[in-house]
C-alpha cells in the first residue's frame, strides 16, 4: 500500500463518524423546564441571602476600619434588597416560598476572615458568585419580572464590586462587560 493511499484510507475513516446518521434530538419537557428555571431562581436567591448574612458578619466582625465597615454596610443594605425582591418575584412567579438564608456557620470561608483585606477579597468573592449565578440565572426563566428583577440585581453587585476593588487599591473595572466568578 503506497503512503497516498494510507492517507486516503485514514481520512475517510476520520470521515466515517461525521457521515453517520445523528441521533434524533430529545425534547425537553414543559415540567423539566420549569424544574430548572427554580433550581435557577433559587439559586439565584440563595447567593444574595449568603451575601446578606456574610456582609453583615463581616461589618460586625471588628477586622475593617470605620470608612470600610461603612461602606461594607451599604453594600449590605443593597443585598438584602436584592434577597428580598428576589425573593418576592420567586414566590409571585413560581408561586413557591423561596429557599431560607443560611447561618454564618454554613459559610466557611468567613472562619478565616482575618483581616480587612481577607474581609473585602470574600465580599468581592461573594459579589463575583452573585453576578456568575445571576447570569446564569437568566437562561433559565423567560419570567419577565424575573428578568428584571435580576437584571437590577446584576447591575448593583457590578457597582458593588467597583467600590471594593476600590478599596483594595485594584483597578475597579478591569472589563466593560462583568460576568462573576464561581
Amino acid at each position: 500500500m503506497t503512503r497516498r493511499r494510507a492517507l486516503a484510507l485514514a481520512a475517510t475513516a476520520g470521515l466515517a463518524p461525521a457521515l453517520a446518521r445523528p441521533r434524533p434530538a430529545v425534547a425537553i419537557t414543559l415540567d423539566e423546564l420549569r424544574r430548572l428555571e427554580r433550581e435557577a431562581v433559587s439559586a439565584s436567591v440563595a447567593v444574595e441571602q449568603t451575601a446578606t448574612v456574610a456582609l453583615e458578619a463581616l461589618a460586625n466582625g471588628g477586622v475593617l476600619d470605620d470608612r470600610t465597615t461603612a461602606t461594607v454596610r451599604i453594600l449590605l443594605d443593597h443585598v438584602k434588597e436584592h434577597a428580598d425582591g428576589l425573593a418576592q418575584a420567586f414566590h409571585d412567579a413560581l408561586g413557591e416560598d423561596a429557599p431560607l438564608a443560611p447561618k454564618r456557620t454554613a459559610i466557611p470561608e468567613l472562619a478565616a476572615v482575618r483581616s480587612r483585606e481577607d474581609a473585602l477579597r470574600l465580599a468581592e468573592h461573594l459579589l463575583e458568585r452573585a453576578i456568575a449565578t445571576h447570569l446564569h440565572t437568566v437562561t433559565r426563566t423567560h419570567k419577565g419580572e424575573l428578568l428584571k428583577v435580576i437584571a437590577g440585581t446584576v447591575g448593583s453587585d457590578a457597582q458593588g464590586l467597583v467600590l471594593l476593588r476600590q478599596l483594595l487599591g485594584r483597578p475597579p473595572v478591569p472589563l466593560a462587560f462583568e460576568r462573576g466568578r464561581s
